[in-house]
């Protein structure tokens, strides 16, 4: 509209803030008053707030099929008997952290810290939702499903295990408990106790362990 009502700039500045972008385009506001009261503009823009509104529209159509699809994942989180998830939980971690930590995860270890764990390994190792989570980026409605994923997936967890229910709540309203790197160091909580800093880190309950807010 600027280009086919306005035309060619009367001045050009440059820009105050990007010393390399475009140069501004500046308009006498005369100019621009009389083109705003024109009956080309008052069409113009009517055309242009429907075409908005359609696109509005369409959008919200994308986001509830996206949601909707989010709703009909299975989620089944696979039920063994108490003592054998969390030994598989203490071999996981202890694979994963091999070398971090003197002494090994292992069930005698705090039960803070072995349902920590524990629910961890239900969602990386078990339930396997991360490419379900991965595929939402981008789309709209993206951030919204992978929070319901999220959601439903730790559902479906203290659902099985009624004795996780507990943390499963606690991370579901934290950080993405998600396997990827946070932006700097980060000191990460071992079996003992002991703090370990990182200069890559984990996310807030990434898998497996803690950070220390500190």
């Amino acid at each position: 509209m600027i280009r086919d009502l306005l035309g060619t700039a009367d001045r050009r500045r440059p820009n105050p803030r990007y010393r390399k972008a475009s140069p501004m385009r500046l308009y006498d506001a005369r100019r621009v008053e009389q083109a705003e009261a024109s009956c080309v503009f008052a069409t113009a823009w009517t055309n242009a707030a429907r075409r908005s509104e359609v696109a509005r529209q369409a959008a919200d159509r994308r986001r509830a099929k996206t949601m909707a699809a989010v709703e009909q994942l299975a989620i089944t989180v696979p039920v063994m008997g108490r003592g054998e998830l969390i030994e598989r939980a203490c071999s996981a971690y202890n694979r994963l952290e091999a070398g971090l930590f003197d002494e090994p995860a292992s069930p005698a270890c705090d039960p803070a810290f072995i349902k920590r764990i524990t629910v961890d390994h239900l969602w990386h190792d078990l339930a396997g939702y991360d490419q379900a989570l991965a595929g939402q980026y981008g789309r709209l409605g993206g951030d919204a499903a992978e929070d319901r994923i999220r959601e439903r997936v730790y559902e479906a967890i203290a659902r099985a295990y009624p004795y996780l229910a507990q943390e499963c709540d606690r991370q579901a309203h934290s950080a993405p408990s998600v396997r990827h790197l946070a932006l700097g160091p980060a000191r990460r909580i071992g079996p003992c106790g002991h703090a370990v800093t990182e200069g890559s880190g984990l996310a807030p309950d990434g898998f497996p362990g803690d950070t220390d807010p500190g």
